[in-house]
């Protein structure tokens, strides 16, 4: 009995599981929106048909035409005992490594000498790097990679953020009226600041 009661008054008597499960829905959303943006904003190379070569080589598009190339990383790595979060090429370097292949080297985060990097080119004709666990991210162009909030998610999170206050106006409102021990209203409010927890860091994501 104590135990469903516990349930009830911090799992649903003011929507805090429900809450949490609209969440959860909004996140895998948001995680489907951007794993389709992260497939059109990747860095994409040009295949050259090779009748005789045993090895595909590709060539840069136009639109990389520096010298000096700098690819943010789609999810940051950790290269060399640091977290990278963009890789800046020599443009001829990289070039000769799509032609011939070898080794590629690349400045993290734009300091420092050129680093040995583990990359390659997927099916998709993207660059992915590799940390040292094989772990891979996909290389974008930085005008092409500016990750903001879908606006269909900042919505979401926005009329659920509005849901929370109103819960927890409600609470706060009934919580004297509430024939109950006297140390549940503050699990109550624990529990319902939780959700509003979760919400905040989804809303900064």
């Amino acid at each position: 009995m104590q135990q469903q009661l516990e349930i009830l008054m911090t799992g649903h008597a003011w929507q805090q599981q429900a809450m949490l499960t609209r969440l959860g829905g909004i996140v895998q959303r948001r995680l489907q929106l951007q794993q389709q943006q992260s497939d059109k904003t990747a860095f994409t190379v040009i295949k050259q048909g090779g009748m005789f070569s045993r090895r595909p080589h590709y060539t840069l598009p136009p639109e990389a035409s520096a010298s000096t190339l700098t690819l943010l990383l789609q999810k940051p790595l950790k290269l060399h005992d640091m977290e990278v979060l963009h890789i800046t090429f020599d443009r001829s370097a990289l070039e000769l490594w799509l032609t011939k292949g070898g080794e590629i080297r690349g400045k993290l985060n734009g300091i420092g000498f050129a680093q040995t990097l583990n990359m390659e080119v997927d099916n998709a004709q993207h660059l992915v790097v590799r940390d040292i666990s094989l772990q891979g991210t996909r290389l974008a162009l930085p005008e092409a990679a500016e990750d903001s909030m879908p606006a269909e998610i900042k919505q979401q999170l926005e009329a659920l953020e509005n849901d929370w206050r109103q819960q927890h106006t409600r609470f706060s409102e009934q919580q004297h009226c509430l024939f109950i021990h006297s140390d549940w209203p503050g699990r109550i409010e624990a529990s319902l600041q939780d959700v509003g927890e979760q919400i905040r860091q989804a809303q900064q994501c």
